[in-house]
């Protein structure tokens, strides 16, 4: 009866501590994120309230739930319209900078480790590592009070991070096949993740048509978005396990489409074929999404363990992670014109999040016996502490950076006020 007590407990102040996260942000501007995983962090390791095993356990179900809710989550908050007009863009940041990345922190780890970690192993931390979007959304709701148009900007990078976090999971999954299968061919597996790419939007695609064809029979009926979640799961079954694409892909395709598909006919020349209740649907997953990302931020930072070797491994991977930014940010300003603000925001936009410490627990998930991978615990000891670290640079060095420009830029356009 004491497990039962102390878990509903843990419930209750993780609902809470979540909702006085969104509260205390307004005062402090450190996101909800950081107080969750160091409430977990608390009560597990340097408490030890809760014995960690079991939730260790439940890695491998709280990991595929919480890669569905926030990747069909992404989907269903992007406008198709911007989607189209921003892609190319962010598509360019988002490639560019993921790969820099990657090998950057992977020839990091590998020096560190002096080669005992094999290539492979530190270039899948190198691809873990993504711009969260819900970490970039408190960001820009930081900056309104600057009072500047930061639309286009913030719209660029939203897209750049659903880009990354879809392709973080595409190449941590590729690489962990390559890792534990040695006979996989290289070259095999980057050909498979763009014929993913392919398949993912197409199955993504047409799965939100029909689903948005069905809301739309079973328009006013009760419970239709559970019955809603139940499908994303079973898209993400089928994308993964028959038509063996990203099941994260997927499912943020089938968002888009499935809350586009009216506007998507009605260009078509069709007129009200379907009438989704979009912000029904929208309202019940943020609070979903809302649960969801509390309880894993938590039981992220409760079954967490870590030394010191841990913690100088993940402010080093932060450092390259920084620096990788900093000089794909000056290659991408080549090419797409940044102005001053704009080049500012970007280069410290880095705040890893979710996405980030739901790829570390993949490596325990296809490697449970720890036969080829190991030590799985590193991914997730030092994606914690990157994750830490790029969310308090993103939080609070980019707003200063940016009322430090945009106050010289007043100067310069006054002199004598």
């Amino acid at each position: 009866m004491t497990i039962d007590i102390n878990i509903f407990l843990l419930f209750v102040f993780t609902v809470f501590l979540g909702y006085l996260g969104n509260l205390f942000y307004v005062k402090t501007k450190v996101p909800d994120v950081i107080w969750l995983l160091l409430f977990g962090f608390l009560i597990g390791p340097v408490f030890k309230l809760y014995d960690p095993e079991p939730f260790i356990r439940a890695s491998s179900f709280m990991s595929i739930i919480a890669l569905c809710i926030i990747l069909f989550d992404a989907g269903i908050n992007m406008d198709l319209d911007t989607f189209v007009k921003i892609f190319s863009r962010s598509l360019l940041l988002a490639f560019i900078y993921y790969f820099v990345n990657m090998i950057f922190v992977a020839v990091f780890l590998y020096s560190v480790f002096g080669g005992s970690l094999g290539f492979l192993n530190c270039l899948l931390l190198g691809a873990m590592l993504n711009t969260s979007p819900v970490t970039l959304s408190s960001l820009f709701h930081s900056l309104k009070f600057l009072n500047f148009d930061f639309k286009d900007v913030e719209n660029t990078l939203l897209l750049e991070s659903v880009i990354s976090t879809s392709l973080s999971f595409i190449c941590v999954i590729t690489l962990i096949r390559l890792i534990i299968s040695p006979g996989l061919s290289v070259v095999d597996s980057f050909r498979n993740i763009f014929l993913s790419f392919i398949f993912s939007m197409g199955f993504g695609s047409l799965s939100g048509c029909f689903w948005s064809f069905v809301l739309n029979k079973l328009r006013g009926q009760k419970f239709n978005y559970i019955l809603t979640i139940a499908m994303v799961f079973l898209i993400y079954i089928v994308s993964e396990g028959v038509v063996e694409s990203s099941g994260a892909l997927t499912l943020l395709f089938f968002g888009l489409l499935l809350v586009n598909s009216d506007s998507i006919f009605r260009k078509l020349g069709f007129e009200r074929i379907f009438e989704v209740e979009i912000s029904h649907l929208r309202e019940f997953h943020e609070e979903i999404t809302f649960l969801l990302k509390s309880f894993f931020f938590v039981y992220v930072g409760l079954i967490t363990s870590i030394s010191l070797n841990y913690m100088l491994t993940g402010l080093g991977a932060s450092l390259m992670v920084l620096c990788s930014r900093l000089l794909v940010v000056r290659l991408y300003n080549y090419i797409v014109k940044l102005d001053v603000i704009e080049s500012d925001i970007v280069k410290f936009s880095i705040a890893n999040g979710l996405s980030t410490l739901v790829a570390s627990r993949l490596p325990l998930l296809y490697d449970p016996n720890r036969l080829f991978i190991g030590d799985p615990e590193l991914y997730n000891n030092v994606c914690f502490v990157v994750v830490i670290v790029s969310v308090l640079i993103s939080m609070f060095l980019t707003p200063f950076v940016v009322s430090r420009d945009l106050k010289l830029m007043s100067e310069r356009a006054n002199p004598n006020v």
